[in-house]
């Protein structure tokens, strides 16, 4: 199959890296208007190139990327040139806005509010005009009505640690931000348990093979609403074989995990509490619940698979 992709020039973007990991992972035959986020540079090509090619290809995916400081974002203006809107897919991974940048006060008062998560703009209206399929990772209930279809975050290749550890924390929560969601209730929750003599892990800041090392040998880790409800931490957690204890998402999940089989979840501070010391006391069944949210991931949530729900969702729904 014949690909043509319009990324987000050299920025790293996870939902791309995620898609464009998958196409290769899938075999199919690429051909990308930029580098970054994977793709390889003998797969890159000029802007009458990418025209050109657009003629014959089985799908154009253009994939969001966040306008910021010297980056552009993907080439929009390719898709005026190429006029095949039937063939275009649309991967946006935005939160906050369409644009990807928040509202002024969003953040402050989204914290008390969670329904001011969904910020307007929420779609982006000349994208969905000029795709005939329009992925979002943040995608509520009410997106469905617009044939918005819901595309999460997956776990790429990077995220494993293949070399065996032995579990010796208790716990794993590290942040990079705590302004959103339950992240900075569940951090101070984990340093009260570490001044009770738990060994847990609160460092943030570290390599990035020390951080996967520190988060395979611990028992549990956990996630909380970022920018958005779907974050890397989530995936990097169960890609290392430990139970994740994850702030429930108000967006659409497909193929979701289920609480006390393959995941652990939570919605209030409390319950959050309540649940960590249970598992604490009950280490076999948080082997449990990590064994099976590893099969669960590798079944459902990798970047090969993101690309086959991807066509899947392709076959059976053409927005008119």
């Amino acid at each position: 199959m014949k690909i043509v992709i319009i990324p987000p020039k050299n920025k790293l973007d996870y939902l791309a890296e995620t898609i464009i990991e998958g196409l290769y992972k899938q075999g199919y035959e690429i051909y990308s208007s930029d580098m970054g986020n994977g793709v390889l540079e003998t797969d890159v090509y000029s802007d009458d190139e990418i025209i050109e090619h657009s003629k014959s290809c089985d799908y154009i995916f253009v994939i969001w990327g966040k306008k910021v400081g010297g980056f552009p974002g993907p080439k929009y203006y390719l898709l005026d040139k190429i006029n095949r809107r039937d063939r275009v897919i649309l991967i946006d991974g935005s939160e906050w806005t369409s644009t990807g940048h928040p509202i002024p006060n969003q953040v402050r008062e989204a914290k008390n509010n969670p329904s001011l998560r969904r910020g307007e703009p929420w779609i982006d209206e000349f994208m969905y005009n000029n795709s005939n399929w329009y992925f979002k990772r943040e995608c509520y209930k009410q997106d469905l009505e617009k044939g918005i279809i819901p595309l999460l975050f997956g776990a790429v290749d990077r995220h494993f640690l293949e070399t065996k550890v032995e579990k010796k924390y208790d716990l794993f929560c590290s942040y990079g931000q705590m302004n959103d969601g339950l992240r900075l209730e569940t951090y101070n929750f984990c340093k009260q348990l570490q001044n009770e003599g738990y060994n847990v892990v609160l460092s943030s800041g570290m390599g990035y093979e020390e951080f996967k090392k520190k988060l395979k040998s611990s028992w549990i880790g956990v996630d909380a609403w970022g920018g958005g409800d779907c974050c890397a931490r989530l995936w990097e957690i169960l890609s290392n074989q430990t139970m994740a204890i994850c702030q429930k998402y108000r967006i659409e999940f497909p193929d979701d995990f289920t609480d006390g089989e393959n995941i652990v979840y939570y919605s209030s501070i409390y319950e959050f509490e309540t649940k960590v010391r249970h598992y604490l006391n009950n280490r076999e069944e948080i082997e449990r619940i990590s064994n099976n949210g590893y099969e669960h991931l590798l079944g459902y949530h990798t970047s090969s698979a993101r690309v086959k729900y991807i066509m899947d969702k392709v076959n059976e729904n053409i927005r008119n």
